[in-house]
């Protein structure tokens, strides 16, 4: 019951009569004691959802109710498991219907509505495409005993008195947005297409991920993959899960990326342990599902991070979940948090995981063996090492030679073409676009922190001599957007020496990269 009752809570604003929020033994922190990054009010109009975590006193059905929710092994405990019997109500289509709640099925998902047909009618079938999609991640649910397929039932709602009145929405609670039991959610109609269907694909992600017993994994992982599956596009071969949001207008009502915008302005970004260790009584605004959901988004969308993350999806039941989790991703681990604080800094409507994620490698210090080292640059990723060492105090010269083409903005059919120096046109992060910058990223600091020398940005362009401020690994890469990289093409060749003796020398960063 206490299981169930987590699920429900989960996905949106509920009140259950009778109801006290107490707090029971490693009770969750208030929203006073959290990261002000995650207290803070939404940056958008989201409304807050929120949960509970003390359940009514269990009755005779509760303890039956759980009874038939039990794995049962055939043949044996050594035999594969059967996933729990199916305990959705049956209802009355041809009474509904007059009542103006109207069924429309596929083979994953009945949905009642009251909404207009040309809203609601393709969603059974988007959510027979996500199942796909959430089998293919997951791996496939047991069968039961029946071997029938699983499917869920979904309630669209608009006029909640109606649902009422018709035996389909409980007495006991109402919420804003969604919320799920089992295999059954309800979901609150929309003023906005995209969020409508986004909030049936996350409940429905819920009943696929919450149906087997015993599931324990934690909130923020639970809420930030329904979120992460639930971000969609629509083309024409089929809808695509698990994408970055491209607009705020085509993910109207979406909101995510406003909140993390809004919370690296104000240098409010929370480290990951501060996320992954988010108690359920912290999701009563958007910002803890924002938060989570660019984690999923970050683990699961950068290449280095991508196989260890997916491999936590199978481990969200028997209490393996945590300890898997630090183990694969450890708090110590600095290239993690540097990765994810160069996320958050340039995370942007339609990010570029693929192009924009570093291959860290430590470099080598020049010497009378080696006075100097040449490096391909390419205009398609972010920052990539030179694999040489920067000493503090020693000066460099960098000279880049080569031409590549950029595209002005995502979807730009033009191909403008550059040297290291930029083009002045248009810029980005201060500097023109297609210059050639750099930083540091040092090799030995403080267990866990993200390295903010490499938040320090070196202007170089066609030729520059510097004095390194610190010892570190120097970086490279052409100044563009951090969703543009894709459809860039071309490189340019750097070479970097140590420069003796010299006059006068440059030796100004700016913040930002």
């Amino acid at each position: 019951m206490v299981r169930d009752l987590l699920r429900l809570l989960c996905c949106g604003t509920l009140t259950l009569s009778g109801l006290v929020g107490c707090q029971q033994e490693g009770s969750p922190q208030s929203p006073a004691e959290m990261p002000r990054a995650l207290a803070a009010p939404p940056a958008e109009a989201i409304p807050a959802k929120t949960t509970a975590t003390e359940p009514p006193t269990k009755t005779a059905d509760d303890i039956l109710g759980e009874e038939a929710l039990s794995p049962v092994a055939l043949n044996g405990p050594s035999e594969l498991l059967v996933r729990p019997d199916d305990r959705r109500p049956q209802h009355d289509e041809a009474s509904l219907a007059q009542a103006g709640i109207h069924l429309f099925e596929s083979k994953r998902l009945k949905l009642f509505t009251d909404v207009p047909a040309a809203e609601a009618e393709p969603l059974p079938q988007l959510v027979d495409q996500l199942y796909d999609e959430l089998e293919q991640y997951f791996g496939p649910l047991p069968p039961d005993r029946q071997g029938s397929s699983f499917q869920m039932t979904g309630y669209l709602v608009n006029d909640l008195e109606l649902f009422r009145s018709q035996g389909l929405l409980p007495e006991e609670f109402t919420f804003d947005h969604g919320v799920q039991r089992r295999n059954e959610f309800w979901v609150r109609d929309q003023d906005l297409d995209y969020y409508r269907r986004h909030l049936v694909l996350h409940e429905a992600t819920h009943c696929f991920m919450n149906y087997m017993p015993d599931v324990d994994a934690p909130l923020w992982y639970m809420e930030g993959m329904a979120e992460y599956f639930a971000t969609h596009r629509i083309g024409e071969s089929g809808a695509q899960f698990r994408v970055m949001p491209t607009s705020a207008r085509d993910f109207a009502g979406f909101g995510r990326m406003g909140i993390i915008r809004r919370d690296v302005a104000t240098k409010l970004t929370p480290p990951i342990p501060s996320i992954a260790s988010l108690e359920p009584a912290v999701f009563k605004t958007a910002d803890p599902y924002a938060w989570s959901w660019a984690l999923c988004a970050f683990l699961d969308g950068t290449p280095r991070y991508r196989n260890q993350f997916q491999k936590l999806g199978q481990a969200t039941r028997g209490g393996k979940f945590e300890q898997e989790f630090r183990n694969s991703f450890p708090d110590e681990d600095r290239e993690l948090a540097t990765g994810w604080q160069l996320f958050l800094i340039h995370a942007r409507y339609g990010y570029d995981f693929e192009h924009a994620a570093i291959d860290f490698q430590p470099g080598e210090p020049l010497s009378l063996s080696r006075p100097e080292a040449s490096i391909s640059i390419s205009a398609q990723r972010g920052w990539q090492s030179s694999r040489v060492l920067l000493e503090a105090g020693k000066t460099y010269e960098i000279s880049a030679t080569g031409r590549f083409t950029l595209k002005a903005a995502t979807g730009d059919t033009r191909a403008w073409e550059s040297d290291p120096q930029g083009i002045s046109f248009r810029y980005v992060d201060g500097l023109p676009m297609g210059t050639l910058v750099g930083c540091l990223r040092t090799e030995t600091g403080p267990a866990g922190g993200s390295d903010d020398a490499m938040l320090q940005t070196i202007r170089i362009g066609n030729q520059r001599t510097f004095q390194a401020p610190v010892t570190g690994t120097f970086y490279l890469r052409l100044n563009d957007d951090w969703n543009s990289f894709f459809d860039n093409s071309g490189e340019v060749q750097v070479t970097l020496r140590e420069v003796r003796s010299v006059g006068p020398v440059e030796s100004d960063t700016q913040p930002g990269n």
